[in-house]
């Protein structure tokens, strides 16, 4: 914990000398405290007291294209955890036709907002979901596009895979919601990663048809979080992870119909099928989905002619691999092992600026199926030189289902963008 303290304060001086070198930084500054309220005991406790930044530098090379370099790090005096990494470190250039970008960088494809089928690359955890900042991590990977009259496509080669990262949020959910909660946590830890040598790729092409936006894809790699299997042996049961290969075929489209804007994104595929036992004596129950399967969203927004201009936005959400918030299910007698009820969801979003330095929005997701959701109102205000504070409140509703292990949650952020 004192290591980590002193490289935060030596990034954080070093961010401060920055502007007396020849590139010009950007990056932002925050802090945040969360206090929780657990409902069953009606008792509260500050969750989270964070602090953290990210600094980034860009420089225009020559011959080369645009270098880009960020760091970010964050440290939690609640928790007495903390966390300095690499954010961004890449290269983007051109060369006639063709663009290029290589190292650790962000990709998103797809058309929706946030929930996006097509965008084989996320890896967004369970704290990015509730906060709604859905962008995702960056990853090492390198990226050609061709651009033709009429149309374009775009490849993407990874060739380090990234496993979804477990949260202290997922890490709880996962905990509370299965029987073998601590067993399954150390499954995923000891499920071997792909290494190099085995990569995974991307292959986009769009075009414009009748006024819309549309993007046919394939995704050839891994599964996030490894598969799992109940291992039922002489030796008593036991969980054990795979991480296998998946491919996908996703179609996006987006436009405008009248003043609203639309869009609808499906990708159909899965993993490889677990292999079959080698010992006769071995019975293995998957608790991951062990069949090809659909996802699909469907949305749009529109303006509200009120004051300032409200917006409104609303998505269905189809997740044949089932829950949003629970990657593993216990295997049910109404099922076949292998087979998950596939998951819906509705989701609603509600923005108006009151001014240029004040709003507000409401996000409300709800689970069909759980018959529960959350809900999460925030106000955002903005002050001279890039200083803003956000106060937002995070409340589940219902009665079943994975939103009733997340605490009712009340956040005061305080950010400087320079």
């Amino acid at each position: 914990m004192k290591k980590r303290v002193q490289i935060l304060t030596v990034i954080l001086v070093l961010a401060c000398a920055v502007p007396a070198w020849a590139l010009e930084p950007s990056g932002e500054i925050y802090g945040s405290i969360g206090y929780e309220w657990d409902r069953e005991n009606k008792e509260g406790e500050f969750a989270s007291i964070r602090t953290g930044f990210r600094l980034a530098l860009e420089d225009e090379l020559e011959e080369l294209g645009k270098l880009h370099f960020s760091t970010k790090g964050w440290l939690d005096l609640k928790q007495s955890d903390g966390s300095i990494a690499l954010d961004q470190l890449w290269l983007k250039g051109y060369s006639g036709d063709f663009d290029y970008q290589v190292g650790r960088q962000l990709i998103s494809w797809g058309t929706a907002d946030g929930f996006n089928p097509t965008n084989y690359f996320a890896r967004l955890n369970s704290s990015a979901l509730l906060s709604g900042d859905l962008q995702g991590e960056a990853l090492w990977a390198g990226r050609a596009e061709y651009y033709a009259p009429s149309w374009s496509a775009t490849g993407v080669l990874i060739p380090i895979f990234a496993p979804q990262k477990i949260d202290d949020l997922m890490r709880k959910m996962i905990s509370e919601s299965h029987p073998q909660g601590a067993l399954l946590l150390e499954a995923i830890e000891k499920a071997k990663k792909p290494g190099l040598g085995h990569p995974e790729a991307a292959l986009r092409v769009e075009t414009q048809l009748a006024g819309f936006d549309v993007q046919a894809s394939y995704f050839w790699g891994f599964e996030p979080l490894p598969g799992m299997e109940m291992v039922m042996g002489p030796t008593g049961p036991a969980l054990e992870g795979t991480y296998r290969r998946q491919h996908f075929f996703g179609l996006a489209v987006a436009g405008t119909v009248g003043s609203a804007g639309v869009w609808a994104e499906a990708a159909y595929g899965g993993p490889e099928k677990f292999a079959e036992p080698d010992n006769p004596f071995e019975m293995r129950i998957p608790m991951s989905i062990n069949e090809k399967y659909l996802q699909a969203v469907v949305g749009g927004d529109y303006t509200v002619d009120l004051g300032s201009g409200l917006l409104v936005q609303a998505q269905y959400i189809y997740r044949g691999q089932g829950s949003l918030l629970a990657p593993y299910v216990m295997p049910k007698e109404t099922l076949e092992p292998g087979d998950i009820e596939a998951a819906h969801y509705l989701y609603g979003r509600l923005a108006y600026d009151f001014t240029q330095d004040s709003s507000a929005d409401l996000m409300v997701l709800y689970g069909t199926k759980e018959k529960a959701g959350i809900i999460r109102p925030s106000y955002t205000h903005r002050l001279v030189n890039g200083l803003q504070f956000e106060l937002s409140l995070l409340q589940p509703f219902g009665e079943e289902g994975d939103f009733q292990s997340i605490p009712t949650q009340v956040g005061l952020a305080v950010k400087y963008q320079f």
